[in-house]
């Protein structure tokens, strides 16, 4: 097995959208609007949770109908999920820096790109137990299942009731070793 390399993107807050509210307490999930990625979970269980945002990074994939029409009722000027599609790695990363976690609520997953670049700057991890994510993210992350809205809810509001320790999150992830591309390489040319 040769995992992945990531190269964390340097955050520039300058390439975030005008007017983005990074005020309220917030988290980020990324990856595809898809059914896979398990968008309907955090849909659910965010009415719950008016006292933070969600903000939804990645474009719109083959996402049902009835998906894409609860996401399109959500817009408006207060609007405490929003949509976040076509922002540049360096834009994800400054997001990422004030996310109170990401959240990976996935049903299925090949690597797990997203939470191991979120690890990479320790950001809180909130992720479906899966046993890819268990492989890659080790005692790094908090571990759900992606079918239970309880334990979403409950997790969620545990961490905007009490600000997340990044550093207890650091030092959780300093364990996790987060691949680079020369170890990935390493190994694939001596398999050659």
């Amino acid at each position: 097995v040769a995992p992945l390399g990531v190269t964390p993107a340097r955050p520039d807050p300058a390439s975030l959208p005008p007017g983005l509210d990074l005020t309220t307490p917030y988290f980020i999930t990324i990856g595809t609007i898809e059914p896979r990625k398990n968008h309907a979970l955090l849909l659910d269980v965010w009415p719950d949770i008016p006292q933070a945002r969600l903000f939804i990074v990645g474009a719109r994939g083959w996402a049902d109908a009835a998906l894409l029409a609860r996401l399109d009722a959500l817009k408006g000027p207060d609007a405490n999920v929003i949509e976040l599609p076509g922002l540049s790695d360096p834009a994800v990363a400054a997001l990422l820096q004030g996310a109170h976690a990401l959240l990976f609520p996935t049903l299925a997953e090949g690597y797990g790109l997203p939470p191991i670049e979120a690890a990479a700057q320790h950001i809180p991890l909130i992720v479906s137990d899966l046993p890819v994510l268990h492989e890659v993210l080790g005692n790094s992350a908090v571990y759900l299942d992606p079918h239970d809205r309880y334990s979403w809810l409950k997790t969620i509001t545990r961490l905007v009731e009490n600000e997340p320790d990044k550093d207890a999150g650091a030092s959780k992830q300093s364990e996790t070793t987060i691949p680079s591309w020369k170890s990935h390489f390493k190994i694939v040319l001596n398999l050659a």
